[in-house]
Formats: structure tokens, sequence, C-alpha cells
């Protein structure tokens, strides 16, 4: 809506009964967001899910926003439905299962572990801003303190004017400057300092190897904190390669 519009969210309750196509029978609630901007055509449509794909210039966006959401809906065993005309807006439902059931209170042995771990700086890596919106939000409830950078030279710039981090977390897909080009470039200042590398490829592109702990989108918290984890439990400094 490059010149404003209206926006609504809904939530509402939907009962699926007998044979529901792609949903099991039950109970879910449905999350409703639609606009009256811009709107798709109909090949576009088709590709919005998919990763990578983005009608953003570049350097504006990953496509992986409504990539990430369809792939956990999924994992929920729900469904992201996408409805659009040129010219007249966009409807995104969110299909979630309904539950009663109450989470269980973790054992105290079973908590993530870096809740166990002091608090850490971290430098969050990533040109996406809503990607790194989420991901700082998910690193300061663990209790750490972030530093938002949306590129490679930005995070260069903060590391080599003295700024202090006890690890640096970077998306590999970034104009400009890759997250293994970052990489190599902070071993070169700060050679002891622990990275990990946010990738949505399955294996990155051929001549580029990348020797750090990898962490796969989309992730969620647990995940996060993991590979922080094992970036920090790291008892020696990998080297970072890339062919040339």
């Amino acid at each position: 809506m490059p010149d404003g519009g209206a926006l609504s969210i809904s939530l509402r309750e939907e009962q699926v009964a007998g044979d529901g196509g792609d949903f099991d029978e039950g109970t879910y609630l449905v999350l409703s967001v639609t606009d009256n901007g811009s709107g798709m055509d109909a090949e576009t449509l088709k590709k919005a899910v998919d990763p990578f794909f983005s009608t953003k210039e570049l350097g504006k966006g990953t496509g992986l926003g409504l990539s990430m959401i369809h792939g956990l809906a999924v994992q929920l065993n729900g469904a992201l439905r996408l409805t659009s005309k040129l010219g007249v807006g966009t409807t995104a439902e969110l299909w979630l299962p309904a539950t009663e059931r109450r989470p269980e209170q973790p054992a105290e042995t079973d908590l993530p572990l870096a809740h166990a771990a002091s608090k850490l700086k971290i430098l969050l890596v990533d040109d996406d801003t809503l990607i790194a919106m989420s991901s700082v939000e998910m690193l300061e409830d663990l209790g750490h303190d972030v530093v938002e950078a949306n590129s490679g030279s930005q995070a260069l710039d903060l590391i080599r004017s003295g700024g202090h981090f006890d690890v640096m977390i970077t998306d590999y897909s970034m104009p400009g400057m890759t997250g293994a080009q970052l990489g190599q470039a902070v071993r070169t200042v700060r050679p002891a300092l622990p990275i990990v590398l946010a990738t949505g490829y399955a294996d990155l592109p051929a001549g580029v190897e990348v020797d750090l702990p990898r962490l796969a989108k989309p992730y969620n918290q647990a995940q996060l904190a993991k590979e922080i984890h094992k970036a920090l439990a790291s008892e020696t400094d990998m080297p970072l390669k890339s062919a040339s």
C-alpha cells in the first residue's frame, strides 16, 4: 500500500469435518490479515510462498518471510492460505489447529541452554528487517543484549570500531557482502569471535566452504539457543575457507 490504505486483522474459529482437503478434522483458529493494496496477479500468487521468491528489488527482501510462515504452519499441522487480486488487495490466512491442552512445564534440566548461560552481547546481522526483528526479540527473550546490523559492511564497521561482542550471528545471503565474506573479514579483526551462519540453503553455492556452526532457516528460539551454545563451546576456532 504505497499510498496508504486499510489493513484489517481478525481472528475466527473454523470447524473442519469429514474430508477437509489439506486439513485434518477438528477445530482451527484462523488469523486473517487483509489489505487493499496493489495485490498480486495469478502467476505471482502461485510463487508467493516459494523460498527466495520476491517481487522486491535486490537488497530489499530475501523472499523468505512467507516461506518461513508457510513452513511453520505446515509443521504445526496447519496452513497458510493466500488470496489476491491485482489492484484490489491481498488476504493472508494462517490456519492453526486449536487445542485445550495446557503446555507442560519443562523440567529445569530441559530449559534452553542459553537460559543457564551468562548474559551475552550478540551482534545480529540480517538484511531482512522482519527476520532481524524476530531474531532480536527471541535473543532478548533469552536474556541477551543484542545489536542489530542490516548489512555486512555495517557489522564490520561495528567490530572495527572496537565494539565488544561475545557472538556474531549472520545471515548468509546478503547483497554486497555475504555472511561467508563477512566471517572472513571478521576473522582478520577478531579471530576468536564465535560466529554462527544462518542460511535457508540446504547446500551453499558451489565454491563456498564455510566451516562454521550452521543455523538453518527458518529457526525457532530453541534452535537459536542451541547453535549459540555450540559456537561458544567450540574449543578451537575453525578456519573459514572460500574458494575463489
